[in-house]
């Protein structure tokens, strides 16, 4: 049968079709010759339909198999409506994404949709024709050959577990058609949905109950796990099988570098399960891959799982797959478990799960989040949360309270969607600014709470763009757009509140990323700059050995990565004040004095024993070989308020000096109209922690705090 592969794909076939019939007799014992002629006529069709410039790009793709990997690529997703009304005008829009960084853009679903509710364009109602409101297929190839001849590449979603109701597919079956009626989940009365149901979660069980819908036009059940209007694809037929494998070289052909599968944990339906998951649907995704690098081996997979994390995982080929399924996925495990940890000022419950899980396979890597135009579930497993001595429920619990505002002292402003009846337990909807505290600090006009919230978007943004994967922004976070409700004036969508942070992207707002002191202006540069030196940085490969370390203190979140001779060391602080870390406490490669903080590109020099972390601090750290810079005088002051006879005394703290060292004691001095100060002489980058006293006499009257100085 081989032999009816065209010839050019030949040698390719013979590595790849031995493996791809075996996977495809496992799904379909029952299938025939002829589906695989079918198959193979749909691979040739593609292959000679492909073009000679895409050709050219899976030839170099393939001599670097692992570009994908590389530390330069930086992504963000937008609705290409919302960003830029079109896709003609998104070439607009280029050179903003250029100065942020960004050269992965994943277009949020811009095929044809059915009329009226669509679930934001996931209910496709034809796979090979873009949605007529944002242009056409020619508009996508211009924009693709453009963003191609700048190094920029493109993801759009294929969803795979479902059609419209408006498919010609599912159309035909409710005129009576037979054509395709194996195409979808039919039943003529409620006996077998009835049982599917006893272990079938709800997707959408506050507007979209159950998973089964009544269709009267033809007197059937249809499986709609979703949304009435959208039908599961019946994955068991082999004739599905090669549609959607139709379906997806065309757009391969387009031109397109990344296909975000969608919905994969559903792909396969099996009684008695929750149909999530199965070892099937990560065979499905093996038998596609197989084929897709026969015809356009420069097209990636990216899978949308958002399950459990040793479920996700297996979708990237962990299990026995290894290289053979999606090259990207979702890191929802790091997104909600960082969320979690910035709530509770823990990083316990992060650095654990992240410890547990199987390492994914060298060839697959994955997209690293803080926000994207979906929910938030909390994927906290009962067992993760009960190996650190936590409840799973009340943990999930926890976080939804936190993101809303119900919990004291929050400062997020978050809404809770789709609220299950049985146990309270919600996911939550809003804007990256709204739940790190902007918003809150703008309505209530607290600049320090502000700052706080600043120092949160830098700490979690700079943990996604250390961690292995590649970092996305969701398009408009890195100007601090905030929840708009403007939503709730659509019929269409204000059912929805994941609309709340779907807004249209403010251009007049963006504006303000040029002027100096404005949040916009911070946001953006804080991204730019995290871009600029993770692609600088070579170390952030993903070929790079991670390491989780762990500390003494909770509020840490401490991460080594190791390249061939070179070393990173990430330090996050969760928390609102202070933290230090012995040095003993790390690998003896990082107890020396002097190191290179690569954000901001400055000398951090810790003389004693110990690293100072700021509130919300992140730092990249690397060795710094090289003497030590000379050292110089600084004036510090002393924030302490006397009366006649009282005198004020610097003291460094221990922390900041050498086993054997002495601690610097120093009188402080007045001048008028400024206050108390003391001067000492450090190195430029160093690090000190101090307190002062108020003496009358030999009479201790006041000490201060402990207070954290680096000099400039």
């Amino acid at each position: 049968m081989i032999e009816k592969i065209n010839p050019a794909l030949r040698n390719k076939a013979n590595e790849y079709w031995s493996d791809f019939q075996y996977i495809f007799k496992t799904l379909y014992p029952n299938s025939e010759e002829r589906d695989l002629l079918d198959i193979i006529e749909t691979i040739n069709t593609a292959y000679v339909n492909r073009k000679d410039s895409l050709k050219e790009i899976d030839k170099k793709r393939e001599l670097a198999k692992d570009w994908y990997l590389d530390q330069k690529w930086v992504a963000t997703m937008l609705y290409v409506d919302l960003y830029a009304g079109s896709i003609k005008e998104m070439e607009n829009h280029l050179p903003y994404l250029k100065e942020l960084g960004v050269n992965y853009v994943h277009l949020m679903p811009l095929l044809e949709p059915r009329e009226g509710q669509a679930d934001g364009g996931y209910a496709v109602k034809n796979f090979r024709k873009v949605n007529t409101k944002l242009g056409n297929n020619a508009d996508l190839i211009a924009l693709i050959d453009k963003m191609h001849a700048e190094d920029q590449i493109i993801a759009i979603d294929f969803v795979m577990n479902h059609t419209a109701k408006e498919h010609e597919w599912a159309q035909s079956i409710l005129k009576g058609e037979s054509r395709f009626k194996d195409f979808y989940y039919l039943f003529p009365d409620r006996t077998v949905p009835d049982q599917f149901e006893r272990t079938l979660p709800e997707v959408f069980p506050d507007f979209a109950p159950g998973n089964f819908t009544y269709q009267k036009e033809i007197n059937q059940w249809v499986w709609t796990t979703f949304n009435e209007y959208q039908w599961d694809l019946n994955y068991s037929e082999p004739k599905v099988f090669n549609a959607m494998l139709g379906e997806m070289l065309f757009l391969a052909n387009l031109g397109v570098d990344v296909l975000r599968l969608d919905a994969v944990p559903f792909l396969w339906k099996k009684m008695g399960t929750n149909c999530q998951n199965q070892e099937e649907a990560v065979m499905l995704l093996v038998a596609y891959k197989y084929l897709i690098q026969l015809v356009a081996p420069g097209v990636l997979f990216k899978s949308e799982a958002i399950v459990a994390p040793n479920d996700i995982i297996r979708y990237l080929g962990a299990g026995g797959y290894e290289g053979k399924a999606c090259e990207i996925g979702y890191n929802a495990t790091l997104m909600n478990h960082l969320w979690h940890a910035l709530a509770c000022e823990n990083t316990v419950l992060l650095r654990t799960t992240l410890s547990k899980l199987p390492s994914i396979p060298p060839s697959s890597t994955w997209i690293n989040y803080i926000r994207c135009h979906d929910d938030i579930g909390w994927g906290i497993s009962d067992q993760n949360a009960a190996d650190v001595g936590q409840n799973g429920h009340e943990t999930r619990l926890f976080c939804s309270a936190f993101y809303t505002g119900v919990w004291p002292n929050s400062f997020a402003q978050g809404y809770s969607f789709q609220i299950d009846s049985t146990n309270g337990e919600s996911r939550i909807s809003g804007s990256t600014a709204a739940l790190i505290g902007i918003q809150k600090s703008f309505i209530e006009n607290k600049k320090e709470d502000l700052a706080l919230a600043i120092y949160r978007f830098k700490l979690l943004h700079g943990i996604i763009f250390f961690m292995r994967g590649i970092p996305l922004v969701y398009a408009g976070d890195e100007i601090g757009h905030l929840n708009n409700f403007d939503y709730l004036k659509d019929a269409e969508k204000r059912e929805d509140n994941r609309w709340l942070h779907r807004p249209a992207m403010d251009w007049e707002k963006a504006l303000l990323r040029k002027e100096a002191g404005t949040v916009e202006n911070t946001l953006f540069n804080i991204i730019s700059n995290l871009s600029n030196r993770r692609k600088e940085t070579h170390c952030l490969h993903g070929n790079a050995k991670e390491t989780v370390i762990p500390l003494e203190s909770n509020t840490l979140f401490c991460v080594e990565k190791t390249l061939k001779e070179e070393n990173i060391l990430l330090i996050a602080n969760v928390s609102s004040d202070f933290q230090m870390i012995s040095k003993k406490a790390l690998p003896e490669k990082w107890q020396g004095n002097c190191f290179k903080e690569e954000i901001s590109s400055v000398t951090y020099i810790y003389q004693g024993d110990t690293f100072f972390i700021p509130p919300y601090g992140v730092l990249w750290l690397t060795e710094k070989a090289g003497e030590i810079p000379q050292s110089k005088g600084y004036r510090l002051k002393m924030e302490a308020q006397t009366i006649p006879g009282e005198s004020v005394y610097f003291i460094e703290n221990i922390s900041s000096v050498s086993v054997g060292e002495k601690a610097r004691k120093i009188t402080c001095y007045w001048v008028d109209e400024l206050g108390w100060h003391a001067d000492l002489n450090l190195v430029p980058g160093e690090w000190i922690s101090y307190h002062w006293v108020k003496m009358y006499g030999n009479n201790l009257i006041e000490k201060s705090k402990d207070y954290y100085y680096q000099a400039k």
